[in-house]
C-alpha cells in the first residue's frame, strides 16, 4: 500500500510534506514531490475522505477554525502566566482585578484593594497606568499567616496542657488510690473549652464536681457574652468599611449627600431643628412615648468642636441609661440635678418650693440605686407625678463603682470625694453594655456626662437650668423672665459670686482646680476676674448641650480628678473664650450669645462668698416676707447656697419640717 504522510497549513501557508508514492497512475513507482495547501485539501474529493467523511465541508470549517482559535489563545495565556479564565474580570470603575493570589482577612483584603483602586485612579490623572504591584510571594503570605494571633488555637492548645496534667494526676491514682474515691480525679467531668488558667476544665475532685459544674456555666455564660460583643463589633467594623468602600465608588451620590448636608442657606437654627429632628429618629425625643425608652439609642454626633462623650467608648455608641421611672417631654422646659445620696428633707426642700413656684415643665434628677435610697425617697417623688398637672419628675438610677484614690473598691462616692466608673450607660452599635471608657473621677465631674444625655431629649428652644440640689431654694418661677421674652436659641447664661468678696486669684480653691488642669501659665491672666459658679448654670438646649460637650472634653483632655475640677473647667472655658465673649454672636456653634450675671443680678443668686456678715446685714434677706432678695431689692428667682447664711438657713429648715409634717399625714391618710 502507498504511503502517504499528511501536510498541514493555517490561513492559507502550507508546510511541504515529505516525498510519497503515488499509485493514481496505475503502478508506477515515480517520485514525485507535492506542496499542498490545508484549504486545497479539504477542499479537495481525495482530502475528504481522510478528514470526518460524512460531514459537510462548510461545518469542518467552523469546527477547525473554532479549536484553531482556542489553541492560540490557551497559547497567549500560558505565555503571559495567566488563567484565562480570569482574564475578563474587571473591578468596578472599569479598574483591573488583581490575579487570583492566597486569601486574605476579609477586612484587610478590602482595605488593601481600595488603596490600591486610590493609587491606581490617581496615577490614571496623567494618563498612566498604575503597575499592579499588590501581589505577594508564597513566603510571605506563609509568614503572614504564621504571625497572626488565634485565640481560639491558643485556647485549644491550653486545654490540651491542662488535660495533659489531669492525665498525669490519673495516672498516679492508678497507682496509690486515695482512701475515699470522692478525693481522686478518676471519672471525673470535663469540659471540652478552655475557660482559661483560674478555671480548670475539671475539678480538682469528685466531690468538688456541683461547685466546679456551677462555676463552669457561670464562665461559659460570660465567655459566650463576650464572643458575642466581639463578633458583633467585628460586623460592624465591617460594615464600617464596605460603607467606605461605597463612598470611594460612588463619589458622585456621596458628594451629593454631602452638599445637602452642608447647605449654605441652612441657618444655625435650621441645623438646629435638624439635629432635634435626628435625634426623633433615634428615639433620643420620645415626644412623650415611654416605649422609646426601652431600647438602646444612638446619639447625634453633632458638628460641634467638641465631641460627643459618647464617642470615647467606640464608633456608633448608643446610650443604655435610661429612666428609673418618669417621661421626658421635648417641648418642655427642665430643671436637671444630680441628687444621689440624699435623705428626704433634701428632696422635700428642692422639689416643694419648686412646686409653690407654679412651675409645671419637667424636673429631672439623678437619684441612689434603688436599694441604697433613703426611706421613702422614691414614693415621694413617684406621689408628685401622680398628681394632675404640675412638675414632671422623671428619675434615673445610674449605677457606679467607685473606688479610694488608692484604688481600693468601696461602696459610694464618699460625698465626691471617691473617684467613680459608670456602669451600663454607654453601649455598643447593638445595645450590648460597653465599659465606661473614661478612669474614675469625682461624680461631680462625671454628672455633666449623664447631664448631656438628658439634655439631648428636649427641643432646642427649651430652656435647661443646671442647679445643684442640696442648697438651692426656689422662690419665683425659675424660667419667668426669660420665658416671658418670647422664643430664644442659643442662649448660654453664666451666674457668678461676689466679685468684691472673692476673685480667682484670692480664691486657693479655684485658683488650685485651674491650676491643676491648666498650668499656672495658662490660667495667670485670669487671677482678676470673678469667679463663675459651676453649680448654677441656665440656657437654651443647643447652647446647654454645646456646653456640656465642653466641659466632658476639659476632663478628657486634663484628666483633672480633683473635687471640684469641674468648676476650673467651668472658668477656663469662659474666660479662655472658647464659649465665645459674653454678648458675641456665632462665636461657638450652638452657642449665639453667652450672658454672665454679676452675683444677686440674675436668675440664680449665689451666695457662698457673702460670709463676713449676714445677708440681712448686706440688705439681701427680708426676715419678715422670709425672701432672699437681689442687691435691686427683687425676689431672688432661685436661691443658691442658703445654708452659708445662718438666718436664711433656719428659714429653710423650718420650711422642711412643715413639708416632712404634711407629707407624713399624707402617707397615713
Amino acid at each position: 500500500m502507498m504511503q502517504r504522510k499528511k501536510s498541514f497549513g493555517v490561513g492559507g501557508l502550507s508546510h511541504s510534506g515529505p516525498e510519497v508514492k503515488d499509485d493514481d497512475d496505475g503502478g508506477s513507482t515515480k517520485k514525485k514531490t507535492t506542496r499542498v495547501t490545508f484549504a486545497s485539501r479539504i477542499m479537495s474529493k481525495s482530502a475528504s475522505n481522510y478528514c470526518l467523511p460524512g460531514v459537510p465541508t462548510a461545518f469542518k470549517l467552523i469546527l477547525l477554525s473554532f479549536v484553531g482559535f482556542a489553541f492560540l489563545v490557551v497559547l497567549t495565556a500560558k505565555g503571559q502566566h495567566k488563567h484565562w479564565h480570569y482574564y475578563h474580570l474587571r473591578a468596578p470603575n472599569n479598574m483591573p482585578m488583581r490575579e487570583p493570589h492566597m486569601p486574605e482577612p476579609l477586612l484587610e483584603k478590602v482595605h488593601r484593594h481600595m488603596e490600591r483602586s486610590k493609587g491606581d485612579a490617581a496615577k490614571s490623572v496623567h494618563g498612566k497606568k498604575a503597575p499592579n504591584d499588590g501581589s505577594i510571594s508564597s513566603l510571605d503570605a506563609t509568614q503572614r499567616m504564621l504571625a497572626q494571633p488565634s485565640r481560639f488555637v491558643d485556647s485549644e492548645k491550653k486545654l490540651k496542657h491542662q488535660l495533659l496534667k489531669l492525665l498525669e494526676r490519673q495516672n498516679a491514682e492508678l497507682k496509690n488510690k486515695p482512701k475515699d474515691p470522692n478525693d481522686g480525679v478518676l471519672g471525673v467531668k470535663i469540659s471540652n473549652r478552655y475557660l482559661g488558667e483560674d478555671l480548670l476544665p475539671y475539678p480538682d475532685s469528685r466531690a468538688g464536681e456541683k461547685e466546679w459544674e456551677k462555676r463552669m456555666e457561670a464562665r461559659k455564660a460570660n465567655l459566650e457574652r463576650r464572643d458575642k460583643q466581639e463578633w458583633n463589633e467585628m460586623m460592624f467594623r465591617y460594615d464600617e468599611v464596605m460603607e467606605k468602600y461605597e463612598d470611594f465608588y460612588h463619589p458622585l451620590e456621596s458628594r451629593q449627600e454631602d452638599e445637602g448636608d452642608n447647605d449654605p442657606s441652612m441657618d444655625s437654627h435650621d441645623a438646629g431643628s435638624e439635629r432635634n429632628a435626628d435625634r426623633r429618629k433615634a428615639n433620643l425625643v420620645d415626644d412623650g412615648d415611654t416605649s422609646a425608652d426601652t431600647a438602646p439609642v444612638r446619639p447625634h454626633r453633632g458638628t460641634t468642636q467638641w465631641p460627643s462623650p459618647s464617642e470615647k467608648a467606640g464608633p456608633d455608641t448608643t446610650i443604655l441609661l435610661k429612666p428609673a421611672f418618669g417621661s421626658h417631654r421635648p417641648s418642655n422646659d427642665a430643671i436637671l440635678v444630680f441628687a444621689e445620696g440624699y435623705d428626704l428633707s433634701i428632696y422635700l426642700a428642692f422639689v416643694e418650693s419648686l412646686i409653690g413656684t407654679g412651675y409645671s415643665g419637667d424636673l429631672v434628677l439623678s437619684i441612689s440605686a434603688e436599694e441604697k435610697l433613703k426611706p421613702d425617697v422614691k414614693k415621694y417623688l413617684q406621689s408628685i407625678n401622680s398628681k394632675a398637672g404640675g412638675v414632671n419628675i422623671v428619675a434615673y438610677e445610674v449605677d457606679w463603682s467607685c473606688f479610694k484614690q488608692s484604688g481600693e473598691a468601696v461602696a459610694d462616692s464618699n460625698g465626691g470625694i471617691s473617684h467613680c466608673k459608670m456602669n451600663n450607660v454607654f453601649g455598643d452599635a447593638y445595645g450590648n453594655p460597653v465599659s465606661d471608657p473614661r478612669e474614675p473621677r469625682p461624680v461631680a465631674t462625671a454628672r455633666y456626662e449623664i447631664y448631656w444625655i438628658w439634655s439631648l431629649h428636649y427641643m432646642k428652644e427649651s430652656w435647661l437650668m443646671l442647679i445643684d440640689a442640696r442648697d438651692a431654694w426656689f422662690q419665683l418661677h425659675p424660667f419667668g423672665d426669660l420665658i416671658s421674652r418670647g422664643k430664644a436659641s442659643g442662649e448660654l447664661h453664666l451666674f457668678g459670686e461676689n466679685a468684691d468678696a472673692v476673685r480667682i486669684g484670692t480664691s486657693s480653691f479655684n485658683r488650685s482646680w485651674l491650676i491643676t488642669a491648666y498650668g499656672e501659665k495658662a490660667v495667670l491672666p485670669y487671677y482678676q476676674q470673678p469667679v463663675l459658679c459651676s453649680g448654677s448654670t441656665v440656657g437654651n438646649q443647643d447652647a446647654i448641650e454645646t456646653y456640656l460637650r465642653a466641659m466632658v472634653a476639659q476632663f478628657d483632655t486634663t484628666l483633672c480628678k480633683s473635687k471640684g475640677c469641674d468648676q476650673g473647667f467651668h472658668n477656663y472655658l469662659y474666660y479662655s473664650g472658647k464659649l465665645g465673649t459674653t454678648g458675641s454672636k456665632g462665636g461657638v456653634e450652638g452657642i449665639s450669645k453667652v450672658i454672665v450675671h454679676d452675683q444677686g443680678k440674675g436668675i440664680i443668686n449665689n451666695l457662698a462668698a457673702l460670709r463676713t456678715r449676714p445677708l440681712s446685714e448686706w440688705g439681701l434677706y427680708d426676715a419678715k416676707r422670709e425672701l432672699v432678695l437681689n442687691w435691686d431689692g427683687t425676689t431672688s428667682a432661685v436661691v443658691h447656697q442658703y445654708d452659708r447664711d445662718k438666718e436664711v438657713n433656719v428659714m429653710v429648715k423650718g420650711r422642711k419640717r412643715q413639708f416632712e409634717s404634711t407629707w407624713s399625714s399624707s402617707k397615713s391618710a
